[in-house]
């Protein structure tokens, strides 16, 4: 089968398009024929060598993705050749506490990943897809589902009513985004476009922040909410913001901090132990989520009929402009490769 693999991890240059051996699925395993794959910037730094260590050139990245079950190992139950689904990209974290070992079994870093014409899964990692969820949102969804819900519900327990914060308009903002306003939650979302706030406007944020306009948008939020500020932060920009992020909430608010767009992970805060007691804020790092947290994900986006905002399309072939594209950040929302 034609799969991408990793190769010399040099950047986006490196991607290589390969004959791999046709996969068999092991006995608690099933083989999947992949229709389409997401991407997601963890991706991109896989490729630069800056997520996962000893790698094997031949490593197929991706770690979302959907497809057709085409045959089923020895000692599986409950799915079938025909079903459509989808799996957590941490196989092996299925419910409960996070811990190191989830790592052993990522799609895309240490198991091979959706960017292949099939791909084997476990079983009990496999989630079926509803009918009314298209493949291209079940294509995208695994790392943003589970995420989200971590930082959003699991952790930063936001309720009707809420005001919740996403920065930027990627992914995982647009699909908080989504998801605060299935849920009856206030959504207030940061950006250097306003023709990008305007389209966020259009799909239910109620207050959109233009951060080039104004550099201290915690303080711009604050005015446009009256001095209320956000609930919980779904938070994209790393610590190097962390200041602005912390101005930006209200009191008891909860921070799920899970990207560093704003400099590296390995950035100080540039937030005070004063600021962030002052107002008895929490903050908890998300490693992505579990599979039963993907599962009420992905329950709440088939109930209410959501729609992924997938920006751009490329064929299986085009592989490395899609990764491009990703890298170029003017996309919004999710980018997609088709099988």
């Amino acid at each position: 089968m034609k799969a991408w693999q990793i190769g010399s991890r040099t950047g986006i240059g490196g991607l290589q398009l390969a004959d791999h051996p046709e996969p068999e699925p092991g006995a608690d395993e099933i083989l999947v024929k992949v229709s389409a794959a997401g991407l997601n910037y963890r991706d991109l730094m896989v490729l630069r060598g800056d997520y996962g260590t000893d790698l094997p050139e031949d490593r197929v990245p991706l770690s979302d993705g959907v497809g057709v079950i085409e045959a089923v190992g020895a000692d599986v139950s409950g799915l079938e050749v025909g079903m459509r689904v989808m799996a957590p990209h941490f196989t092996t974290w299925l419910d409960g506490a996070y811990s190191f070992a989830v790592f052993a079994g990522d799609l895309g870093v240490t198991a091979n990943g959706w960017l292949a014409e099939k791909i084997i899964l476990p079983a009990n990692a496999a989630i079926i897809v509803p009918e009314n969820v298209s493949n291209s949102s079940a294509a995208t969804f695994s790392v943003v589902g589970s995420t989200v819900w971590h930082a959003m519900i699991a952790f930063g327990e936001a309720k009707p009513g809420d005001l919740v914060l996403a920065q930027g308009t990627g992914g995982v903002s647009i699909f908080a985004l989504q998801l605060a306003k299935a849920m009856g939650m206030d959504f207030a979302i940061t950006s250097s476009s306003d023709e990008k706030l305007a389209r966020t406007k259009d799909m239910g944020a109620d207050y959109g922040i233009n951060y080039r306009d104004r550099p201290d948008w915690g303080a711009a939020l604050l005015e446009a909410t009256g001095g209320r500020g956000a609930d919980v932060v779904v938070d994209t920009l790393g610590f190097p913001a962390l200041g602005e992020t912390v101005a930006a909430c209200a009191v008891n608010a909860r921070i799920g901090t899970l990207g560093a767009l704003s400099g590296t992970p390995q950035d100080q805060a540039s937030a005070s132990q004063g600021a962030l007691i002052g107002k008895n804020i929490a903050i908890k790092g998300i490693a992505s989520g579990n599979r039963a947290m993907l599962q009420q994900a992905l329950d709440v986006v088939a109930q209410n009929n959501i729609e992924l905002l997938v920006e751009s399309v490329f064929d299986f072939n085009d592989a490395p402009a899609a990764f491009t594209h990703l890298e170029s950040g003017s996309h919004m929302g999710k980018v997609m490769i088709t099988a």
